[in-house]
C-alpha cells in the first residue's frame, strides 16, 4: 500500500490482525510498517550494492516524528547511494560498542574470561575470588589504563604490608592472564602488562616438613585419639541401648572412627594435593599392584601420574575401606552428603593445633612425604615425577635436604 503519510493518517491506522507496510509516496523507500498488534516502526526500504533487498530499521512511530523519519531516510538513502549496507554497517557499529564495553575490566571478567577460564582451568573459583579480592577496585576501568605503574602501586602497598613475593606474583599472574585472554579474543590490542616483570622468588627457599620428632609426636596424637573416639562409641552405644534406641556401628580395632587420620597418613605416604586426595576414588587405588593413580582430571598439570604405595599405605586404605564410615566405592574420602569436599577438614586444622606444629599447614604433609624421599637421598627427577611437577625447578626447593644429608655422612666418616 502506497499514501501520502502524514502525522494523523500514520496514528490512524489500525491493527488487521497481520502485519502490512504502507508506504510514503514523498521519499522513496521510506515505509511505516504496522504489526499484528498495532505496534507502528519507520523502515527504509533498499537495495544493497550487490542488488540484495533489505530494510534498515529507524525507529518506532511513537519515538520517531514523521518528518525526522524522513530526514534519516533521505540521509540514508545518500549512504546506500555511496556504496554502503545500512545494516552491516548497524552491526558493525553494534559490535564495536560491543567490544568497547568489552574493554572494561569488570564486564569482560563476567561476560567473556570467566566462562573460557572456567571451562580451560581446574579451580577456576580461585582465580576469579583472587581477581575479585584484589582488583575490583579496577573493575570499572578500561583494561588499557591497567598500566604497570598502577601495579607497581599496589604491588609495593601489598609488600609494606608483609606479603610474600611469592603470593604477590600469584595474584598480579591472575590479572595478567585476564589481559593476555582480552588480546587473544581481540578485545584489546595488546596487554598493558606485556613487558611487566615479576618479583624475583627465591625457588630454593627452605620448605616446612615435620621433623621426626613432630611426625612421632602427630602419630601417637592420631592413635590415641582413635582409640578415644572408640571407647566414645561404645559407652554411647551403652547409652542407646538403655533407651532403647539403635546403636551405631561399632568401631573394631582395626577400622578407624572417620577420615581424618587416614586422610592424614595417606598425605604423608604419597605427597598427594590435598585437592587430589580428596578426588581420589576406590578405583585409583590398586592394592594388587600397590600403586596410587591420580588422574588427570584431578590433577594441577592436568597429567596422570602414579605413585607407588608403601606398605603403611596399603594398610591404611584397606584399614579405612573396611571402616564404618567409609564408602565401598566412589570417593575414597566424600563430604557429609557424598560429594567431594573443596578443603581439608577442619578437624585436621585442629589436630596440627592440639600437637603444636607451629607454622604447619595442611599441605605441608606434601612436603613432608618429599622431604623424606630428599633425604633418603632419592634423585629430584624422580621426587619430580612423583609430586607431578612440570618443571625440575618447581623441585628444587627440597635440594638443599639432599645436601644436608650428604654433610652429616661425610661429617659422620671424618669429622
Amino acid at each position: 500500500m502506497k499514501a501520502k503519510l502524514t502525522e494523523r493518517r500514520v496514528n490512524l491506522l489500525k491493527p488487521t490482525g497481520r502485519r502490512y507496510d504502507v508506504r510514503d509516496d514523498a521519499v522513496p523507500g521510506l515505509l511505516v510498517r504496522v504489526g499484528p498488534t498495532g505496534h507502528k516502526t519507520y523502515y527504509l526500504d533498499y537495495y544493497d550494492a550487490d542488488g540484495k533487498r533489505s530494510k534498515y530499521r529507524i525507529g518506532p512511530a511513537d519515538a520517531v516524528s514523521l518528518s525526522d523519519a524522513r530526514k534519516e531516510a533521505r540521509k540514508r538513502s545518500a549512504e546506500v547511494a555511496g556504496g554502503d549496507n545500512l545494516n552491516e554497517v548497524k552491526r558493525e557499529r553494534r559490535r564495536q560498542a560491543e567490544v568497547k564495553q568489552q574493554q572494561v575490566l569488570g564486564v569482560f571478567i563476567d561476560e567473556v574470561y570467566t566462562k573460557w577460564r572456567s571451562a580451560e582451568r581446574k579451580r577456576a573459583d580461585e582465580d576469579l575470588a583472587r581477581l575479585k579480592l584484589h582488583f575490583e577496585h579496577w573493575y570499572e576501568l578500561p583494561m588499557t589504563q591497567i598500566s604497570e605503574a598502577k601495579v607497581l602501586d599496589w604491588r609495593q602497598d601489598r609488600l609494606i604490608q608483609g606479603m610474600s613475593p611469592k603470593t604477590i606474583n600469584r595474584d598480579i599472574a591472575c590479572l595478567m592472564a585476564v589481559l593476555s585472554h582480552a588480546v587473544r579474543v581481540e578485545v584489546i590490542p595488546e596487554s598493558p602488562l606485556r613487558n611487566f616483570k615479576q618479583l624475583k622468588v627465591d625457588l630454593r627457599e627452605r620448605v616446612r616438613f615435620l621433623s621426626s620428632e613432630e611426625e612421632k609426636r602427630l602419630r601417637d596424637y592420631l592413635e590415641a585419639r582413635e582409640v578415644s573416639k572408640r571407647e566414645g562409641r561404645i559407652n554411647h552405644n551403652k547409652f542407646l541401648r538403655s533407651r532403647n534406641l539403635p546403636p551405631k556401628p561399632e568401631i573394631g580395632e582395626g577400622q578407624y572412627y572417620d577420615h581424618t587420620t587416614p586422610l592424614i597418613l595417606l598425605a604423608i605416604n604419597t605427597g598427594c594435593r590435598p585437592e587430589e586426595l580428596l578426588l581420589l576414588e576406590w578405583r585409583d587405588i590398586d592394592f594388587v599392584h600397590r600403586n596410587l593413580t591420580v588422574r588427570g582430571v584431578q590433577s594441577k598439570s592436568s597429567r596422570t601420574r602414579h605413585i607407588p604405595l608403601s606398605a603403611e599405605a596399603i594398610r591404611v586404605a584397606k584399614r579405612w575401606k573396611a571402616s564404618p564410615g567409609s564408602n565401598r566405592s566412589g570417593l575414597v574420602f566424600p563430604g557429609a552428603k557424598g560429594q567431594p569436599m573443596d578443603r581439608m577438614p577442619r578437624a585436621i586444622t585442629r589436630i596440627i593445633t592440639a600437637c603444636n606444629l607451629e607454622d604447619f599447614r595442611p599441605y605441608d604433609f606434601r612436603h613432608t612425604f618429599a622431604s623424606k624421599l630428599a633425604i633418603a637421598g632419592v634423585d629430584l627427577n624422580t621426587i619430580r615425577e612423583l609430586l607431578g611437577h612440570e618443571t625440575i625447578q618447581m623441585t628444587l626447593i627440597y635440594a638443599h635436604l639432599t645436601q644436608d644429608h650428604r654433610r652429616e655422612a661425610i661429617t659422620k666418616v671424618f669429622d
